[in-house]
């Protein structure tokens, strides 16, 4: 399995009043802190118990295997894994921009100003994704590309089923292949910390 060795997503700007614009009205504009990761895409935030799943993106469903040159290993265990190593003993700083279907918040999340979704999808660690009615990330779709041509992670193996076909029910939704090429220059960026959290992180860290 060849892994990318990115380790941050220079990111362009995009105004923060378009994403306030785009949030419904029960939606935090922003969430701050440690996390428990659920699985490749989900988090639960420590202290306020709120489930986040990052948007425009997927991950092999944790059960999947995949198979690169003859060797099978746990795609979606890895995944889950990776994103562990990410946040562990990190801040990590969330733009809601809705809710999806189970009612978790759908969010664009950053350690520091890595973008875990595009860095993850750059690192082929999962799939650019956008499922029915939820805000499109038309940016992720150019990184993947890139990843995929590279042969970096998931696209190592040939065989994998994208895990919106893994259980046999497709989701009908804009999958990998599907939209035009974007430029980067559609990805977002962390908001900035609120002086209130900033001293949460200083209370946590010291100093």
């Amino acid at each position: 399995m060849k892994l990318a060795t990115i380790s941050t997503i220079v990111v362009a700007h995009i105004p923060t009043g378009t994403l306030a614009q785009a949030r419904p009205s029960d939606v935090p504009r922003q969430i701050y802190g440690k996390v428990q990761v659920i699985d490749g895409t989900t988090f639960e935030f420590i202290k306020t118990r709120q489930l986040v799943r990052l948007a425009g993106y997927e991950a092999p469903q944790l059960l999947q295997n995949a198979t690169t040159e003859g060797v099978t290993w746990p795609v979606g265990q890895v995944s889950r894994a990776w994103m562990i190593l990410r946040t562990l003993g990190q801040n990590v700083n969330c733009a809601p921009v809705g809710r999806d279907d189970n009612k978790r918040l759908i969010a664009h999340c950053f350690v520091g100003e890595t973008n875990l979704a595009a860095t993850a999808v750059a690192e082929g660690i999962g799939y650019a994704f956008n499922y029915p009615n939820e805000p499109p990330v038309r940016a992720y779709f150019d990184i993947e590309r890139k990843a995929r041509g590279l042969g970096f992670g998931i696209w190592s193996s040939p065989d994998l089923s994208p895990p919106w076909l893994y259980n046999g029910s497709p989701e009908s939704g804009e999958k990998s292949d599907g939209p035009t090429p974007a430029t980067q220059e559609g990805l977002p960026l962390p908001l900035p910390v609120t002086p209130d959290k900033a001293l949460s992180f200083t209370q946590v860290h010291g100093g």
